[in-house]
């Protein structure tokens, strides 16, 4: 198939070299602009593109990066860790659609940062490869995979686990995309939907107050997730002092 391939950082780089190794056509690539972009030279350097193919996604909004899109006959697109917002107009520009491999056990965890919610609200997580529609992570399901949060994960390991979760989920239901297996519906009465503001909701710890031990325990390895939090605060008379921590397990301890 040809495919409009729009990625981000090191999962759309691994994602990228497994379409590519089954034997997929990479028509275009879009990457965030320059100065957000991450891993963009070799993003550009795998697919084997030239400059005139490769685009940025503030061009999504022009007209004519749309209709240039259109000429190019793809025959799906391809969302890995894509940070910005597909339009109606993009989402139908493919006979086929718009595959997202969503770092999040759908319909849990919708929108941002599952590896901080999942272990705040005790949901499962994983990765989904769904297909997009005008929703936040709503589309129909094509395969999900899901892995277990352990009581020393961070949330900095456990988005390791979500990443590599990307490309298995990607791996193991790229036959079923190609096949044109029908995907299965979201239940639009299920699951969780999180935006990146909230994370600052809950960022601030209340010295005064009085804490479950568990879930200040939980509140301060969620919020031990570089880059996407730094940790939790509380503050004082001079400023704000950052928490975060590291955990450890000590297989077959004795118990106390």
């Amino acid at each position: 198939m040809r495919i409009v391939y729009f990625g981000n950082g090191p999962v759309a780089l691994d994602v990228l070299r497994l379409l590519q190794a089954e034997g997929e056509q990479i028509a275009a690539l879009v990457l965030h602009d320059e100065n957000e972009r991450r891993l963009g030279d070799e993003l550009i350097a795998e697919s084997g593109l030239p400059p005139e193919l490769v685009f940025s996604g503030s061009a999504l909004r022009e007209p004519g990066t749309i209709e240039t899109l259109q000429q190019l006959n793809a025959d799906i697109g391809f969302s890995a860790l894509f940070g910005v917002i597909l339009k109606q107009a993009v989402l139908t520009l493919f006979p086929r659609g718009v595959v997202n491999v969503h770092p999040g056990y759908l319909p849990y965890n919708r929108g941002r940062n599952a590896q901080i919610w999942s272990i705040l609200d005790g949901t499962p997580v994983g990765a989904t490869l769904h297909y997009m529609d005008d929703g936040v992570d709503t589309g129909p399901i094509v395969e999900r995979l899901q892995v277990t949060v352990e009581a020393w994960d961070t949330g900095e390991s456990l988005r390791v686990k979500l990443e590599q979760a990307c490309v298995d989920v990607t791996r193991s239901g790229w036959a079923a995309v190609r096949s044109g297996t029908p995907p299965t519906p979201q239940d639009s009465g299920e699951g969780t939907l999180h935006r990146v503001r909230d994370v600052d909701v809950i960022s601030e710890i209340d010295v005064d107050a009085q804490y479950r031990a568990g879930d200040l325990i939980d509140l301060l390895r969620a919020l031990s997730s570089p880059p996407q939090s730094t940790g939790a605060y509380f503050r004082t008379a001079t400023g704000k002092v950052w928490v975060s921590v590291n955990l450890g397990f000590e297989h077959g301890a004795d118990e106390p």
